[in-house]
């Protein structure tokens, strides 16, 4: 059971059953439905109203996050030592061709000078 103050307020379709409450009034809620409806108590008179229109007394807004995210600074990785061990690979340029079975590099034939460009 908590207090809640009423920031709007809707038609009532069955006076019956929901209480008539007006914006800034102060009620005491006792039950809320999952159906989006909050019993409250004003004085002598009790009924239903809708959750939309209440809001509980002491609730704080949080603000909104800052719209700046802070990202972790990036370093780059520290260069590789150039070393002629079993670590390097030899680069090649696109398009060049292997053998499928073998893995050896094709050699390309160069028009101009009639030779096998490897």
């Amino acid at each position: 059971m908590f207090e809640a103050k009423v920031r709007g307020t809707v038609p009532i379709e069955d006076s019956s059953r929901e209480l008539e409450v007006k914006t800034g009034q102060v009620v005491k809620v006792t039950e809320i439905d999952d159906s989006g409806w909050a019993y409250c108590k004003s004085g002598s008179e009790e009924g239903w109203v809708p959750c939309s229109c209440i809001e509980p007394l002491g609730y704080k807004k949080t603000p909104a996050p800052s719209k700046t995210v802070l990202r972790p600074r990036r370093v780059a990785p520290k260069p590789k030592a150039a070393n002629a061990g079993s670590n390097t690979k030899e680069v090649f340029p696109f398009g060049t061709k292997f053998n499928p079975n073998t893995g050896e590099k094709i050699p390309r034939f160069d028009p101009d000078t009639g030779r096998k460009n490897w």
